[in-house]
């Protein structure tokens, strides 16, 4: 019998598999690529136009878009571009100063270069969103115009002027491609990370509510929150650039903020009470506090996992927080009524638990209301119902900044004095880089990580451009075709860029890609030219890098103390004694700092993350409950005798953080017990204005004295031993 063998053909199942693969990679990617084009087309819009308008070297232009476009929305472009520009003008006039002063003294310029170049970082380093990115710029502006003009004096005037017409062109080229090209707006991207935030905490209140959460797992979602809320605000800044409703609702977008911070600081306390309470035992309490607290528990939505609340879902929430606020009152006194003889402490701590969830209710309320603004924008004459919020500038730790400035400038100074006694023709382009660098690293979240991989992404642009000058542009006539062969490199950078991980490579080798690529108009063809000036760029950004890596180190063990101790002082002097207006709203933005710092740094060492986080809680607490305190105290008429015994609280507390010890915590006690004393107590839930106040002190001392005794905390008596120990070391 026959035997027939039958083939199969599984070669178009091999396609189909391979062509399905493609699709699901082009559709989790296609947003990369959508912006490594855009970034590509903006640096070769800028060439032409460049070469267009017959300027000679083109590359600040081309570096101008790649930084720019670093970023993926358009709004951020558009700030950084406003801030690059004016950074650009004001560092091309310190240049002409510079050398019109030192026009034959290259030491006495290059120590003014580096002094000018430490208080630029320094300015960096100290301010934070775009204003940082603004003292970058003129820092390394000043160097790029006036290092290139040190044996020419008189060519400063044609660097500057062609400097600032390329960077010009660079940041028209950017905006525009950024705007008008299948434009990725911060506005959506902001209005969405809002609304996974609101879900977010709105989860976080009902596992406090509930018990859902352990002690342990409090501080890490709270720590969470905040640094979420912190991004928010950093989108915010570069969304008022781009969307003009938004701009116009920025006092709103700030007060969301301050609702957050409130509403937080409150629902942390209502853990502690609930704690506090089950550890009398008594079940009364227990189960008085639990039917107030589920009143707002079952109003709170539950979405499905994955899922955002939606803005009818929060209309919804705002409407029966309303309801809540008003009928609280009278199911306080009704839960009171059952406590009649309970113990003293065990009524104090119901009175306390309740009056901060009707605050807390009452913040919840105001955050759902903003929230809804923002999405919903009212009228001008609605939005100004509400006092609008202080101006706030954000800064970091001022000793940090003064290093960081003081770090970049001994960093130029090496440069400069390997290059003066070398004797090295090409020895500028090492300060150059080395000015870049330190500017560029004086704004990252973790410099030392970013010094290594801009040395690699700086090796592998120097490397592409031997490649692209030597071995492609020599063959290459006419525009449409330098365009063909140039925009394989920018695409490649620009994609490296969109991964986190990859992202300071992909900027590194655009920026030096394009700066030692040094495309001119003419070419010109000069091996030994390139070959100096890549090298003297490796050791200027390896200067750079050493001084982060080494002189005193970002993120060590001596900055985080400094910024532990900025965080103490801040509520030892600003929050008990400094001025009232925006005082909040600044504190509220310091500990938002601290926190971040906390989040980048290594969770182990001398002083431990969980030790940081209790500080961090510690002055959020009491911090903000002493500014409300205070706040309060002015606002209606109070028992005769409180300013002394308010002073006498606020320098028990200050002491307490600039001295922790059990006798500052015991006096800190002791006086919040002294205060409490001489606020009257109503026996119904207070109507008038002055008695609604009173109820606000009680609950504010009372939420203070729970921050004291509460022994997760560093300023508890089981805590304060290993305080007192950390202090020593650090004296």
């Amino acid at each position: 019998m026959r035997m027939e063998t039958k083939v199969v053909n599984t070669q178009p199942d091999k396609l189909t598999s391979i062509a399905a693969e493609m699709r699901l990679y082009w559709q989790a990617d296609r947003g990369r690529f959508l912006h490594a084009a855009k970034a590509m087309f903006a640096v070769l819009l800028a060439v032409g136009l460049s070469m267009r308008l017959e300027l000679s070297a083109p590359r600040t232009a081309m570096v101008s878009v790649v930084i720019l476009m670093m970023h993926q929305h358009s709004g951020m472009v558009l700030a950084r571009g406003f801030y690059r520009g004016l950074g650009m003008l004001i560092g091309s006039l310190v240049g002409l100063g510079l050398i019109a002063l030192f026009p034959q003294e290259r030491v006495l310029f290059l120590l003014a270069l580096s002094t000018w170049i430490g208080l630029c970082v320094c300015g960096a380093a100290y301010y934070r969103n775009y204003q940082s990115y603004g003292f970058v710029l003129s820092g390394y502006a000043t160097c790029i115009a006036a290092v290139p003009a040190i044996s020419n004096p008189y060519g400063i005037f044609d660097n500057v002027v062609t400097s600032l017409s390329e960077v010009s062109i660079g940041i028209l080229c950017a905006g525009a491609v950024s705007a008008l090209v299948l434009p990725q707006r911060v506005s959506t991207m902001l209005l969405a990370a809002g609304q996974r935030h609101f879900t977010a905490y709105i989860g976080f209140v009902r596992d406090t509510l509930g018990g859902a959460i352990s002690p342990a797992d409090l501080g890490q979602v709270h720590l969470r929150l905040m640094a979420e809320r912190a991004q928010i605000e950093n989108l915010r800044s570069a969304a008022v650039f781009e969307n003009p409703e938004l701009r116009a609702n920025n006092d709103v977008m700030v007060r969301l903020n301050r609702d957050f911070l409130n509403a937080s600081a409150r629902f942390h306390a209502i853990h502690q009470i609930k704690s506090r309470v089950r550890g009398l035992g008594d079940e009364r309490a227990i189960v008085a506090l639990d039917i107030l607290f589920s009143q707002l528990l079952n109003i709170l939505p539950s979405p499905v996992v994955g899922n955002a609340l939606s803005l009818s879902e929060v209309r919804t929430l705002a409407a029966q927080l309303h309801i809540l606020e008003v009928a609280l009152p009278q199911g306080m006194e009704i839960a009171h009524a059952t406590l009649v003889d309970a113990a003293p402490r065990t009524r104090q701590l119901f009175d306390t638990g309740a009056s901060i969830l009707y605050f807390a209710v009452s913040d919840l309320r105001s955050y759902a209301r903003n929230y809804i603004i923002v999405r919903e924008p009212l009228t001008r004459t609605a939005r100004k119902i509400q006092e609008p919020p202080a101006h706030l500038i954000s800064t970091a730790n001022r000793t940090l900044a003064l290093i960081a400035g003081l770090r970049a400038m001994a960093a130029i100074l090496v440069t400069s004095i390997l290059w003066i006694m070398s004797g090295w023709n090409g020895g500028s382009g090492s300060v150059i880089a080395a000015t870049i660098a330190c500017a560029l690293f004086s704004i990252m979240p973790q410099p030392v990580t970013a010094t290594r991989q801009m040395i690699v992404g700086c090796t592998a642009g120097w490397l592409a451009g031997l490649l692209f000058n030597f071995f492609l542009l020599p063959h290459l006539s006419g525009f449409l075709l330098l365009a063909v062969a140039l925009g394989p490199f920018i695409l490649a950078g620009s994609y490296m860029n969109t991964f986190p991980k990859t992202a300071t490579i992909g900027l590194g080798f655009n920026i030096y890609f394009c700066f030692l690529g040094n495309l001119t108009n003419p070419s010109v063809y000069d091996p030994l030219g390139y070959l100096d000036a890549g090298f003297s760029t490796l050791v200027g950004i390896a200067i750079a890098s050493f001084a982060y890596s080494v002189v005193v180190p970002y993120g060590g063990d001596w900055i985080t103390s400094r910024y532990l101790k900025q965080l103490r002082r801040l509520v030892a002097q600003d929050a008990c004694f400094g001025k009232l207006t925006g005082l909040l709203q600044l504190f509220e933005s310091s500990v938002r700092d601290f926190v971040q710092q906390i989040a980048a740094r290594p969770a182990t060492g001398k002083i431990n993350q969980n030790e940081l986080i209790g500080w961090a809680f510690s002055a959020l607490e009491i911090g903000h409950g002493v500014i409300q305190l205070r706040e309060a105290a002015t606002q209606g008429s109070m028992p005769r005798g409180w300013p002394a015994q308010q002073e006498k609280l606020l320098t028990a507390i200050s002491q307490l953080f600039l001295s922790p010890s059990h006798d500052t915590h015991a006096s800190t006690l002791h006086n919040t017990a002294q205060a409490l004393s001489m606020i009257p107590v109503s026996k119904h839930f207070p109507k008038a204005d002055n008695e609604l106040i009173f109820l606000r002190m009680r609950g504010l001392l009372h939420f203070i004295q729970l921050s004291l005794l509460d022994d997760t905390l560093p300023l508890s008596p089981l805590a304060a031993p290993k305080n007192i120990r950390a202090e020593k070391r650090k004296q």
